[in-house]
C-alpha cells in the first residue's frame, strides 16, 4: 500500500494570549482566548467571567451553542461587578461536549480510528481537546468523537480516558488522495462528577496518526499516552496550539 501523507498547518495567533495592556481606545485586553459555557446566549468562561457582546467581527451565534471557544477583545468592565465584561467578539467556535462513556457499561468495544491531538488541557471541570481527523472533502460520511472512561482499572487518584474516533468507514487511497484534508474541532468532556480527589492525575490515551515533522501518515499509527493534573479549582490557560480557526467539518 502506498504511504499517504498530509501536511499539518498550524497557524497560531501569536497575540492570542497577550498580556493586559494600556491602549489609546481603553481596551483592557486584546485577543483574549478562552473556553466556556453558554446559557441563554450568555457566555461564561471557565474562569467564571461573564461576557456581554457589544461588537462582533466574526460569524457565529452563541445562542446556538452550549459550549464555545472564543477569542475576543475585552473592552470594559461593567460598573459594580467583579467578573462581568463588555467584549468585541473576534472568533467563535462551537465545542462538542460529550458525557464520558463508562467502559464497564459497554457491551462491545468502541471504534478506535486514529486522530491528531494537537493540545489538551483542563478548565472549568472539563477535560478539553483540540484535534483533527482526515476527511475526504466531498464525502458525506459523518465522523464521531467520544470519551471512554475506564472505570475497570481505576487506581487511587488516577483516572484514565480514551479518546475514541469513529470514521464510520471513511476510506483514504490513491483515488481520493487529492481530496483528503484535515478537519479541526474542539471537544470537552465534563469530569468533575467523576473525579472526586483534588490534585488527581488524568491519563489520556488515543490512537494517533504517525507525525513526521509537519506531515502525518494516514497509513501508520501508534497509541499515545499522556498525563495532565486535575484540580477542581484549577484553570489551565488555553494552549497556543488550540488558538486557531479551522473547524471546517462537523464532528459529532
Amino acid at each position: 500500500m502506498k504511504k499517504i501523507t498530509k501536511a499539518i498547518i498550524i497557524a497560531v495567533c501569536a497575540a492570542a494570549l497577550s498580556a493586559v495592556s494600556c491602549t489609546k481606545d481603553n481596551t483592557i485586553r486584546y485577543n483574549n482566548a478562552t473556553m466556556g459555557n453558554v446559557v441563554n446566549g450568555i457566555f461564561t468562561s471557565d474562569q467564571g467571567n461573564i461576557f456581554t457582546i457589544v461588537d462582533q467581527t466574526c460569524p457565529g451565534k452563541l445562542d446556538t451553542m452550549k459550549r464555545a471557544f472564543v477569542i475576543c477583545d475585552i473592552l470594559s468592565q461593567k460598573t459594580g461587578t467583579e467578573n462581568e465584561y463588555e467584549v468585541r467578539m473576534n472568533y467563535i467556535s462551537p465545542v462538542l461536549t460529550k458525557d464520558a462513556i463508562y467502559t464497564s457499561e459497554l457491551s462491545n468495544e468502541m471504534a478506535n480510528d486514529p486522530i491528531v491531538l494537537h493540545s489538551y488541557w483542563v478548565s472549568g471541570g472539563y477535560l478539553n481537546i483540540y484535534f483533527s481527523v482526515p476527511v475526504v472533502s466531498d464525502s458525506k460520511i459523518q465522523h464521531y468523537i467520544n470519551f471512554e472512561y475506564d472505570d475497570t482499572t481505576q487506581a487511587d487518584g488516577t483516572y484514565t480516558f480514551h479518546i475514541r474516533h469513529d470514521g464510520t468507514g471513511e476510506v483514504f487511497n490513491e483515488s481520493n488522495e487529492s481530496k483528503i484534508q484535515l478537519a479541526y474541532a474542539y471537544a470537552s468532556v465534563p469530569v468533575a462528577s467523576i473525579i472526586k480527589e483534588d490534585n488527581a492525575k488524568i491519563v489520556i490515551k488515543w490512537l494517533s496518526h504517525r507525525i513526521m515533522g509537519n506531515s502525518i501518515s494516514l497509513t501508520e499509527t501508534a497509541e499515545v499516552v499522556r498525563e495532565v493534573l486535575y484540580s477542581k479549582d484549577a484553570y489551565q490557560q488555553t494552549p497556543a496550539e488550540a488558538v486557531a480557526s479551522r473547524a471546517v467539518f462537523e464532528i459529532r
